[in-house]
């Protein structure tokens, strides 16, 4: 149901002339109000098995529509602790290979610090092996 009203939202705003080319960024909402932020400028999105690929200023993220509340296009940036690239575990704009170690050490019951969900990154509850994996893949451009 929610990929429908996305789909159909997606659409309106093509009827409507709405133009990423007036818009600064692109907002992929939770249910839970975090934020998944992209730039506009080079956005590309393509949808297939439930998920949406977003390339955008050179980095490509997933994003599980399942989990999305709603999407939106804006001219402001977002700031505090709800905006992270989908893999940024420790939040520092960037997803690399400490984002990884962060979810080894969870994994091990080594780091308890509280990432405000980030540290979820397929979106479940529990840190595991495809959080690292998506990490991964992310990084190397394949997420």
């Amino acid at each position: 149901m929610k990929k429908l009203i996305l789909l159909l939202s997606v659409a309106f705003l093509t009827i409507m002339g709405a133009s990423a080319d007036t818009y600064n960024y692109l907002n992929f909402v939770t249910a839970n109000n975090q934020i998944t932020q992209v730039s506009t400028t080079g956005l590309k999105m393509t949808f297939n098995a439930g998920k949406a690929t977003v390339t955008a200023g050179g980095q490509t993220q997933t994003i599980n529509l399942a989990q999305m509340a709603y999407m939106e296009f804006t001219n402001t940036q977002s700031s505090g602790g709800t905006t992270y690239l989908t893999g940024d575990v420790n939040g520092d704009g960037s997803i690399d290979v400490v984002d990884i170690n962060i979810l080894i050490n969870i994994m091990l019951g080594k780091d308890t610090t509280d990432y405000e969900g980030r540290q979820y990154v397929n979106g479940g509850t529990t840190v595991d092996v495809s959080d690292v994996n998506t990490v991964i893949n992310l990084m190397l451009g394949k997420g």
